[in-house]
């Protein structure tokens, strides 16, 4: 009998902090999802994370349960949008932050996106460029895969998920186009959001990128 080969490597540093951090959402908060198509024909998809942060911070005043956390037996929702954005690292998902994304352009968010994950995957990204998150956006896309239902930062109530952009026949103003949809995705904690609100902000977003478009 014949003993297979077993390679052994130690759940450390930031796949171990990443591995406490998605266990505990996965067993401590009810993410549900929202799925909203959204029409992307005009955005320039270099901008598009862009585009999507500042809707973020555009729907935070009048959906303030999504730009919050959940601490204790307490929802703290902020005056203030910091946008989290994963970034992909030899070393495992880091999530830079952008401060006050409305205070930018599309073009200097985009500048400053590219800055921040250049710098996380060198590991060369700061304590503060990682920290304050008031929520958080993915984009699975990227990688691959149409639609995908991403787990929440906790303590954070949400994560939107912007996923890969397709070309696709829709009826338009009822004719027949080729329109590059794409699936956006609101996961919500559902013990301090309810479904009606979690999908009228889902269609907020929507609309609002389909306006910037």
């Amino acid at each position: 009998m014949t003993t297979a080969a077993v390679t052994r490597t130690p759940l450390t540093g930031i796949r171990k902090a990443i591995a406490e951090r998605m266990a505990q959402s996965h067993a401590q908060i009810p993410g549900v999802h929202v799925v909203e198509e959204c029409d992307v024909t005009r955005v320039d998809l270099r901008l598009l994370l862009a585009h999507v942060c500042r809707a973020v911070a555009e729907l935070a005043s009048a959906h303030p349960l999504f730009n919050a956390h959940v601490v204790g037996d307490e929802i703290l929702a902020y005056d203030d949008v910091a946008v989290g954005f994963a970034v992909d690292t030899p070393r495992g998902l880091v999530v830079p932050v952008l401060r006050d994304p409305l205070a930018h352009s599309p073009e200097e968010l985009t500048t400053q996106i590219a800055g921040l994950a250049e710098r996380a995957r060198a590991g060369r990204i700061a304590a503060r460029d990682i920290s304050g998150a008031t929520v958080t956006v993915t984009s699975p896309g990227r990688s691959g895969g149409i639609l995908a239902t991403p787990l929440i930062n906790p303590p954070q109530t949400a994560i939107i998920g912007v996923h890969r952009a397709t070309e696709r026949v829709v009826a338009v103003a009822g004719a027949v186009a080729v329109r590059r949809m794409l699936n956006l995705t609101v996961t919500f904690d559902h013990r301090v959001i309810d479904g009606a609100e979690a999908g009228r902000y889902a269609r907020g977003l929507r609309a609002v990128l389909e306006r910037e478009a």
